[in-house]
């Protein structure tokens, strides 16, 4: 249900409100969330904006930042006391229960009003309100045009929430890059450009900010975890566990490996298969007609969009490595 009256009337006096972001959150999920947070505290309301997982410290200097509450770093109980009473519940950049990870008991609550903004194909119906567009290149998109709803005039959008959602635009577009970028996309980054936006600043902060063993580390990578497959059009990285400790790798620091893969001459499909915390997580990524969001969800208990997805996995490394070598076989390349 896309209804701006609804959220009106529930806005319209002080709330206790909530914000989660899906599990290892990237820039849209975690900026979508902070814009959103500076927004409604502004409005009055108590905003508390909570991670299941880290987010990537390159993403440490965003507006707000700071107050996120990383739900790992708490027991259930604790957490809950900490945030209290909950009267409205924003899901930001999901609408499948099973990205909130171990956090996903914070939807079990009848009482409270769930409302999603998400761009994700084939939502759950978990909440109460949905603001969510697939056509849209990110949630950050549905967020502003959300905003201009709510302030009636987009000047009415501070510089902290401009810069919050363009983090979020122009890393789910790849800068720009991706099929998912269209005018509509052009036209809002200027208009957050026109609201404060050092759009310079930004692409450095995101892109020209990494640590020398994270550039060694994608040295070592490409070098010695690549696996290509030309009969497949398809290349891979496996990421072990030592991997992390040797390279002192932080949240984030595989970001943007799988695009390696993917820049490959003939590559069609790209994935980073990465071993942490007992669990194997899965990107993957493509180029025309090959759908890894259903790849995604049919094998990893995951999705995303038709060529940028991703899942996790129990089995073991080696075990999933085998396994996506065999799902391999059941495409059409």
């Amino acid at each position: 249900m896309y209804d701006i009256s609804i959220l009106k009337e529930q806005l319209a006096s002080p709330k206790r409100i909530v914000v989660v972001m899906h599990a290892q959150p990237d820039a849209d999920a975690l900026g979508t969330s902070l814009a959103l947070a500076l927004y409604l505290k502004e409005q009055g309301h108590k905003v508390d904006v909570i991670t299941p997982t880290e987010y990537p410290k390159f993403l440490s200097w965003l507006p707000g930042v700071n107050d996120v509450l990383i739900a790992e770093h708490y027991t259930k109980e604790v957490l809950l006391e900490k945030i209290g009473k909950i009267d409205l519940l924003f899901c930001i950049d999901f609408s499948v229960s099973s990205r909130l990870g171990a956090l996903a008991f914070i939807l079990e609550s009848p009482d409270i009003f769930k409302i999603v903004i998400d761009h994700h194909r084939e939502p759950e119906d978990f909440a109460d309100l949905f603001f969510w567009d697939p056509k849209a290149a990110a949630s950050a998109e549905v967020a502003f045009q959300l905003f201009i709803s709510l302030l009636e005039q987009k000047s009415k959008i501070t510089a902290s929430m401009a810069t919050c959602l363009y983090a979020g635009l122009i890393t789910d577009t790849n800068s720009f890059k991706n099929p998912n970028t269209t005018p509509k996309t052009h036209r809002i980054v200027a208009d957050l450009m026109e609201c404060g936006v050092d759009a310079c600043s930004v692409q450095q902060l995101i892109y020209d900010n990494k640590s020398l063993s994270r550039l060694h580390f994608f040295s070592f990578a490409v070098s010695q975890r690549l696996v290509f497959l030309p009969a497949f059009h398809t290349a891979y990285f496996v990421i072990q566990k030592e991997d992390y400790k040797r390279f002192d790798l932080q949240s984030g620091d595989t970001e943007g490996l799988v695009d390696y893969a993917l820049s490959l001459k003939e590559v069609w499909l790209a994935a980073v298969l990465r071993e942490k915390d007992d669990m194997v997580y899965i990107s993957l990524r493509s180029v025309g007609d090959i759908s890894v969001n259903l790849i995604a969800k049919k094998y990893f208990n995951g999705g995303g969009h038709k060529n940028a997805a991703g899942g996790v996995s129990n089995l073991s490394l080696t075990e999933t490595v085998d396994q996506f070598e065999q799902i391999l076989k059941s495409i059409h390349f």
